[in-house]
């Protein structure tokens, strides 16, 4: 399905961050973009919406208390289930430390959380048109 707001197909996107205004925030920049949006503020909370909410893609933080987004990514990639769901790592770091550490753990991409809302939500539909048919 395609969002009129943006022109682009309208995706299933899982959020994973300890942050709840992030969580917040970016979920709504992206709905505004015309993607359905859950989120998650935990690992607990992320497993337990992985399998009913069935992801396009996952969008998750690089820091958090009780995970990384890197074990996140190795943990997606590991199951059947979820293997080929792609995963993208968004943080506030540099973005040549982020792609680095993106490579390394076997996401998708990364996003960059430190130069705005929209300009996160133009890279993750533009990963979006890259990485998903």
């Amino acid at each position: 399905m395609r969002s009129s707001v943006t022109g682009t197909i309208r995706r299933r996107i899982l959020l994973l961050d300890d942050s709840a205004i992030a969580l917040e925030l970016t979920q709504a920049t992206l709905e505004g973009r015309g993607h359905e949006v859950e989120t998650a503020g935990s690992l607990a909370e992320f497993r337990r919406k992985l399998g009913a909410f069935r992801p396009d893609l996952v969008l998750t933080d690089l820091e958090m208390p009780d995970t990384t987004g890197g074990d996140v990514v190795r943990e997606l990639k590991r199951d059947l289930g979820t293997e080929r769901i792609p995963v993208v790592i968004f943080s506030s770091r540099p973005d040549a430390e982020l792609a680095r550490i993106a490579a390394h753990s076997g996401a998708d991409g990364h996003v960059s959380k430190g130069e705005g809302l929209e300009r996160m939500a133009r890279q993750v539909d533009e990963l979006i048109g890259s990485i998903l048919w």
